[in-house]
Formats: structure tokens, sequence, C-alpha cells
């Protein structure tokens, strides 16, 4: 094999290998951005696509820490299924909570497959979230 001929090699060699490499990044960044799948998994079911800018913002509150759909209440903790993912609320005697008018009710007008806006802070381990304010948010449609 000549000289010119293993430079040829050599550099076709690298420039697979630097497309591979390209290859590998962007599906690296798609999957972190989007998931495996399109969508994702949610247990709230399909959701149509937000407006942009568009959230409940609450007077006092601003932007809730937490949107979905209530799965399960029991003693002092709810769970939810957000476009996230189920997730964890902790629930003290110190938790408001209001419907969306801003009226304050009971922790029994908290009912599974409720619409809630939650707002809160993180415990220590950073790992549940303390709910200080719930808001009962209007039914919507559900598309099954």
């Amino acid at each position: 094999m000549t000289r010119a001929r293993k430079v040829m090699v050599s550099f076709g060699a690298v420039l697979i290998v630097g497309m591979l490499l390209v290859a590998a990044f962007s599906l690296g960044v798609y999957v972190g951005e989007h998931g495996w799948t399109w969508r994702g998994v949610s247990l709230a079911g399909p959701q149509p696509r937000p407006r942009p800018g568009a959230g409940p913002a609450f007077p006092g509150l601003g932007q809730p820490d937490l949107i979905g759909r209530v799965w399960r209440v029991e003693e002092g903790v709810l769970s939810l299924a957000t476009p996230e993912g189920p997730r964890v609320v902790e629930v003290t005697d110190r938790t408001l909570v209001r419907t969306a008018d801003g009226e304050e009710v009971g922790m029994g007008e908290v009912r599974s497959d409720s619409l809630v806006a939650v707002f809160g802070h993180p415990d220590q381990s950073r790992r549940l979230l303390i709910a200080d304010v719930i808001v009962l948010l209007p039914a919507r449609d559900r598309r099954r």
C-alpha cells in the first residue's frame, strides 16, 4: 500500500468516526430534551399543548411549583399525576386550600381526579414538596 493510499484511508476512517460521534451526541441531546418517546410517559393522560406563556398565575403567589391531577389522597400526602410524571406532595396542618377564585375551602374538597396547582417549598432532603397553598383548578373536559 502506498503512502498516499494509507493517508486517504486514515482520513476516511477519521471522517467516519467523527460523523458517528456527531450522530451519538445529537441523539443524546434529543433524548435528554424529549425522552425516549415523543410525548413521554404521564399518568395524567393526553393533554393539550400549553400556549406560550400560558400558565395559571395567581395574585400574590406567582407561578405554581406543580400542576397536576390528584391521583390519590392520603393522610398528609397527595399523589399527583403531572406532565413530568408522578409526584408526591406533603400536606401539613398549615397548608391552605383555595379555589381558583381565591375562596378558602377545606382539605376535604381535594379529591381524586381534581386538577390542582401546588405552591410550596422543598423539604430538607429536597426530594419532597411541602405544600403551602393548594389551588383547586376548574375541571377540564377529559378526552378518553
